[in-house]
């Protein structure tokens, strides 16, 4: 692909799922082996035992592993030819249809990478990351009613799926349709709210930082507790202040003290932060301008009496520690 721009799609062109060999116990051992050592990222040391093993057994398996293990090291000739030979012994292999499909795409042979996801999809159509590779493929030709056929179907198979949702966002982002981007990750904010703080750092959706729609997704906190949640407040003299101190600091200090576990990925905008630990916790102020820390959890994670004692024993930490901040 080119640089700069990443094209999502599942099957990824480095992670190859090779399945069981029905070869002798000896060749079995070696590739298992292989796959090890290339999957741990020592694509050098895979090769030399493929190419052992290659010369004894001409095993489809094997070109397509040492193929990925080439295309990791960089010598995508030696990757290409490997894969070739692969779909040469055995035209079956699903994974090695992805992986050509990737080698097209990066030298935006559009054409080829549609006719290869297209294959792959015939040797598995229960697999929904064809309409998702298929969908891409075709966005990228200029085709945007067809990649809406095929990233519907997609996202009617995913239809409870975050990740769903977000990948075909970020497709459409990519490719410049702002509207169809914004609508798709809307939805899958959703059903995971942290899929907003993965869209703040995610360059595939970069050209729409200065759309105001997609700034305004980024703004607001959308969540709505879910029925019977429990749910707990306070006020705190001390303001949040964003990220540089203020109430936001007081309250992760506490967590680390407290030693509970927590998401290292805080959302940070000027006028809230969430934090998610065992309990949903969120840090802005009251319209007066006082801090305000809110602390929310379905009603299935904690009995009435584990919240209270938990969330006042946090709350009481937080005041101690925010005296003179």
């Amino acid at each position: 692909m080119r640089a700069g721009r990443h094209l999502l799609w599942a099957g990824g062109l480095l992670i190859c799922l090779v399945p069981a060999l029905a070869v002798g116990q000896t060749a079995t051992g070696e590739l298992a082996r292989a796959r090890e050592l290339v999957d741990a990222g020592d694509a050098a040391a895979g090769i030399v035992i493929l190419d052992t093993l290659l010369k004894r057994a001409p095993l489809a398996e094997g070109y397509l592993l040492r193929s990925t293990a080439h295309i990791m090291l960089g010598n995508i000739d030696r990757g290409k030819q490997d894969l070739e030979r692969a779909l040469e012994l055995d035209s079956t292999l699903r994974q090695a249809w992805l992986n050509r499909a990737a080698l097209d795409l990066s030298e935006q042979r559009f054409d080829e990478a549609l006719e290869a996801f297209t294959k792959a999809r015939q040797l598995d159509p229960s697999a929904s990351d064809s309409d998702l590779n298929i969908g891409a493929v075709l966005l990228l030709k200029g085709d945007l009613q067809r990649a809406n056929q095929s990233f519907g179907r997609y996202l009617e198979r995913s239809s409870d799926s975050a990740d769903a949702f977000y990948l075909v966002a970020s497709n459409y982002a990519m490719a410049g349709y702002a509207g169809l981007a914004i609508q798709r990750l809307q939805r899958a904010i959703v059903l995971d709210e942290k899929t907003r703080l993965r869209a703040r750092t995610d360059r595939n959706f970069a050209a729409l930082a200065s759309n105001p729609r997609f700034q305004e997704i980024l703004a607001n906190d959308t969540y709505s507790l879910p029925p019977g949640a429990h749910f707990a407040a306070r006020e705190y003299e001390l303001p949040y202040r964003g990220p540089a101190g203020g109430l936001l600091s007081v309250v992760l200090e506490t967590l680390q003290l407290n030693g509970e576990r927590f998401d290292p990925r805080v959302e940070v905008t000027p006028g809230w932060a969430l934090i998610w630990a065992d309990q949903r916790i969120k840090v802005t102020n009251t319209p007066a301008g006082k801090g305000l820390v809110e602390l929310s959890a379905p009603a299935t994670h904690f009995t009435l009496s584990q919240w209270r004692e938990r969330t006042e024993d946090l709350l009481r930490q937080i005041s101690i520690r925010a005296v003179g901040r």
